[in-house]
């Protein structure tokens, strides 16, 4: 038997391996992917996502698009578990099972090294480009797709959509919109997109454009009365089941009515930009010229902040270095902080998970369930857009 071959491990049933991977959390994908060709076509296929699905085992996950200035192109990265790291490991030992401890034991480590080593990393995955790259997109997520409108160099926005499919990275044309929106905002709201159009003297015979991904169609929205319009349109927001439109008015769109009004003190009276804020159960959080985050307390109508959040690195000064997503009922804060004392040229990229809890009327606490710098660019590297998905 001297010459019996070394692995002796049987083929084993894709339907085996998807039952067991479907149970393993999406965080150890891109390093499962790393054991075997085989695997990484079982990481992306979507049958392993129906088997997740029927299992009742769909997480949230995060992702980051990033601009280099060498490219025309975004990369794409998602958040995942680092691998376990064993000083010279035995090549014989079940090093996978290691991998997918969530309470790793590292040999010959002591607790406070343990506690020094970040958990949690961005991984960068390519996903085909387009002949014509956009210089930029605007990008929303639903479910596992992550939803596209392309901005080209001279500023105009094309009526052409596109999805991530964040199964299996690919990318797919949807059907497009009726015409090309100028300065867009876009919200989701039961489940469908509106693309809203934001300029002075809007077209409002053409205001808002809602796709439903069910149907794949696009339908025209029912526009406010003329009594009631504004002569711009900044931005929108999506809360408690509602589009709101912020201008020189300030409007709200109540799909189940299919009725418009004009919104009343329960909303705050200045806004910012989506992304450094978000909706969690129907409380607004955003990031603060304080630095620190806040929540919108409708019946004082004030702004609160965060409590809980002492040991949270400070946030840049620069609300543009910040990003907020709703990740699964928690907040996920991302961030950029130059590298201090290190290579000038480079920057580090913070992410933050916090949990909420409610205590009364007027206090919300957070508790940071881990925070780590996931990721290290050229300093010259541009944040865009941070979204969670389910999958």
């Amino acid at each position: 038997m001297a010459n019996s071959p070394v692995n002796n491990i049987p083929y084993i049933p894709d339907d085996l391996l998807f039952n067991c991977l479907a149970r393993v959390s999406r965080l150890y994908y891109p390093i499962l992917s790393l054991v075997s060709k085989r695997f990484r076509s079982l990481g992306s296929s979507l049958e392993l996502y129906e088997n997740r699905m029927l299992l009742g085992h769909t997480e949230n996950c995060l992702y980051l698009s990033l601009r280099f200035s060498s490219e025309s192109d975004t990369r794409w990265f998602t958040l995942c578990r680092r691998p376990t790291r064993i000083p010279n490991p035995n090549p014989n030992s079940r090093w996978f099972a290691s991998c997918f401890r969530p309470d790793r034991i590292l040999k010959n480590h002591t607790m406070k090294k343990e506690k020094k080593s970040s958990d949690n990393l961005m991984v960068l995955f390519q996903i085909p480009s387009l002949s014509t790259p956009p210089s930029e997109w605007t990008r929303i997520a639903i479910g596992s797709n992550i939803y596209m409108m392309s901005i080209f160099s001279n500023g105009v926005f094309s009526s052409r959509f596109f999805f991530m499919d964040c199964r299996s990275h690919t990318l797919h044309e949807a059907p497009s919109m009726h015409r090309a929106p100028k300065k867009p905002s876009v919200n989701v709201l039961d489940g469908k997109i509106y693309v809203i159009e934001g300029c002075e003297n809007p077209d409002y015979s053409n205001l808002i454009e809602c796709f439903d991904q069910k149907t794949l169609t696009w339908e025209h929205v029912p526009s406010p009365s003329a009594e009631i319009r504004g002569s711009y349109i900044s931005g929108s927001l999506v809360f408690d089941g509602k589009l709101y439109l912020f201008g020189d008015k300030y409007l709200v769109y109540k799909p189940k009515e299919n009725k418009w009004d004009v919104v009343g003190l329960e909303m705050p009276l200045r806004w910012t930009p989506s992304y450094i804020s978000c909706v969690v159960d129907n409380v607004i959080y955003c990031f603060g010229a304080s630095r620190l985050l806040l929540w919108y307390n409708t019946e004082e109508r004030s702004w609160r902040y965060l409590k809980g959040l002492k040991k949270l690195p400070k946030l840049p000064k620069d609300y543009t270095r910040v990003r907020l997503v709703n990740y699964g009922g928690k907040i996920a804060v991302l961030w950029e902080e130059d590298v201090r004392g290190g290579d000038p040229q480079k920057k580090m990229i913070w992410c933050a998970e916090i949990t909420l809890e409610r205590r009364n009327a007027h206090k919300i606490y957070g508790k940071i369930e881990w925070c780590d710098v996931v990721l290290t660019v050229p300093k010259s590297c541009s944040l865009l857009q941070f979204v969670a998905v389910t999958v």
